[in-house]
């Protein structure tokens, strides 16, 4: 054989290669990118039904009427689907987090009396903070709620409010 179909068969093999190394390294890359996105999407619709379910709960009388309780139990069975992807998708601690805030969310819904719902409704606040506190942790993102910037003088930001995390509680 000539160097020329030496050099053409060097070339198939090369090619090959690169094509076999380029597909599984870009599904691996395209596999994360994927269950970032589900993980992204369970926890942004576990977070949200858990905000709907307590702003029923704080629109309804002490207790609530037929439509209130079946709206409740909507978000609540949705917070149990979105809880079963983040179960496939996410670490035990942020699957935890989770659990916790779905058992708060029914002691909300549970509650007889207003003083009761408001604490429940607190607690159940305190618990969609760690849940995201836990889901930041788990993606890699920035820095917890709560939390002050490193580069930030703490006694000068005592009076600002923290614009980072939303209000669970309304005027």
């Amino acid at each position: 054989m000539d160097a020329g179909v030496y050099a053409a068969w060097a070339a198939a093999v090369t090619s090959a290669a690169t094509l076999v190394v380029t597909t599984v390294v870009g599904g691996r890359r395209e596999q994360r990118q994927w269950a970032r996105e589900a993980l992204t999407d369970a926890f942004v619709a576990f977070l949200a039904a858990s905000w709907q379910h307590s702003d029923l709960a704080k629109a309804s009388a002490t207790t609530p009427d037929t439509s209130s309780v079946e709206a409740m139990n909507g978000q609540y069975g949705e917070m149990r689907n979105q809880l079963t992807r983040l179960r496939l998708l996410s670490p035990p601690d942020v699957v935890r987090a989770g659990e916790r805030l779905l058992r708060l969310q029914r002691r909300v819904q549970d509650a007889g009396s207003a003083s009761d719902r408001a604490e429940a409704l607190a607690r159940a606040s305190a618990g969609r903070h760690d849940v995201v506190a836990a889901a930041q942790k788990a993606m890699g993102l920035r820095r917890a709620w709560g939390a002050a910037p490193r580069e930030l003088n703490t006694s000068t930001a005592s009076d600002l409010p923290d614009l980072g995390q939303p209000s669970d509680m309304r005027p």
